[in-house]
């Protein structure tokens, strides 16, 4: 099963005092609908979306207040500066994206463990005391070569661990990222991230989002939002027409009104 399609789910969710509570009032229809909600959380960047309850309750083919009331009456979702997240699914999805961190992360080093430059053999032990100065100094100035090239390495292959994040966060976001923590040491042979205790990437990329002080992520997903819904009633108008639900002009009419919306939000 592809990645794209995967995320934990408790097996024991329904007995949730939450879940109970959503049940009471929006029966098993709104239990269905909570999944779907966390579904397509699953599959947005970060594992957030917009609080634009008229168009979630458009996708899904129910009313906006039925969306709004899941979301905010039964503590299931965290909602901040007109976004919602499951807290739940982040620290699920947390520490999944760990383990692909980390899985990648050794592959890489392992590549440029196989790829290093061999040590030079001992110097003969005949000799003199000049020689061996001159070769000490030799085998110095390869070993600064050596790393050199091995912090150029480096830092190309932890531009490619941030880009892996490319479908999560956004472009202009995963270049200033890395543009600070590969930023060299005094001495030129570590980088930033590896002056730091610990560091992963994936919890690293997650606040950088969060603080988002350039507007970077934000700009993204409302961009990404807009081309998603024109697209999802682009395809809803083309099955209207096709099954004959309803009048083609009516619904372009109604169509460039939800459009004009989206456009008008920037």
């Amino acid at each position: 099963m592809k990645d794209a399609y995967y995320f934990p789910h408790d097996a024991n969710a329904q007995n949730d005092p939450n879940i109970i509570k959503l049940l009471y009032k929006h029966s098993w229809e709104g239990y269905g609908l909570y999944w779907s909600i966390i579904e397509k959380l699953r599959n947005e960047p970060d594992y957030t979306m917009e609080t634009d309850y008229d168009m979630i309750a458009y996708a899904l083919r129910v009313e906006a207040d039925e969306i709004k009331s899941i979301i905010e009456d039964f503590n299931l979702f965290i909602i901040e500066k007109g976004y919602f997240y499951s807290e739940s699914l982040k620290r699920r999805m947390s520490r999944l994206d760990a383990i692909k961190e980390k899985r990648a992360y050794a592959g890489k080093m392992s590549g440029i463990s196989r790829n290093q430059t061999k040590p030079e053999q001992p110097s003969n032990n005949c000799a003199t005391g000049v020689e061996r100065v001159l070769n000490s100094k030799e085998k110095h100035k390869t070993v600064n070569k050596s790393k050199e090239k091995n912090i150029t390495i480096r830092e190309n292959n932890f531009r490619e661990l941030v880009n892996s994040f490319s479908g999560k966060y956004a472009p202009k976001l995963l270049k200033a990222f890395a543009d600070h923590w590969t930023e060299p040491s005094q001495g030129g042979l570590k980088m930033k991230c590896e002056m730091e205790k610990t560091f992963e990437i994936g919890r690293r990329l997650s606040t950088w989002s969060r603080n988002d002080f350039e507007g970077f992520q934000k700009e993204w997903v409302r961009e990404r939002s807009e081309k998603k819904n024109i697209k999802d009633l682009k395809e809803r108008e083309k099955t209207a027409e096709l099954n004959g639900d309803t009048d083609p002009e009516e619904f372009k009419k109604f169509f460039e009104g939800v459009k004009s919306q989206i456009i008008n939000k920037k």
